[in-house]
This record gives structure tokens, C-alpha cells and sequence, in this order.
């Protein structure tokens, strides 16, 4: 359980960075938004609480966590993050 905590909290640190993922690290850009929220999906947030914390609408978390589903080729968000974790673990 520990080294999954380790590993969220790198993500979300390599996530909330001004440099994001590069376009070397499986091909995917996210702006600065989409890497905020992705942050809040590792914390186990639901998209009402994330919208709080950002304080934006539901409705624009819900088309992040799209683009976000939509870039890394997912459907849930379970699987965004299972494919964080198995491509950017060693950030």
C-alpha cells in the first residue's frame, strides 16, 4: 500500500509540474488543467469536490477528465489511472 501511495504521489507531482509529460513519455501533451485535475482523480476526488477545489463547474471537469480519456485512450477513470501508473512510474 505504501509503494502505491509512492508512486500516486510522483505521479501527481510529475503531473502538477510546469513541464507535464513530455512528448517523449508515450506521446501525450496535458495542459495545465487537465494535469490539475488528473491530480485530484489520484486523491480518489469525485468531479463535484474537484470542480470545488479548482472552482470551475462540474461541467468542465467532466469535458478534462474527456480530453483526458480521449489522450491517453481510456474510457474510465480507473484506467487513467492503471495507465499512468504502468507508463509514467518512472517519472
Amino acid at each position: 500500500m505504501t509503494h502505491i501511495r509512492t508512486l500516486l504521489h510522483q505521479l501527481r507531482r510529475a503531473f502538477e509540474s510546469t513541464e507535464g509529460i513530455s512528448a517523449q513519455r508515450g506521446g501525450v501533451r496535458f495542459t495545465e488543467r487537465e494535469r490539475r485535475v488528473l491530480s485530484f482523480v489520484f486523491e480518489g476526488l469525485a468531479n463535484k469536490q474537484i470542480a470545488d477545489r479548482l472552482q470551475i463547474s462540474e461541467s468542465a471537469v467532466k469535458a478534462s477528465l474527456q480530453q483526458l480519456f480521449t489522450k491517453t485512450g481510456v474510457r474510465t477513470r480507473s484506467q487513467l489511472v492503471r495507465i499512468a501508473l504502468e507508463k509514467y512510474r518512472d517519472l
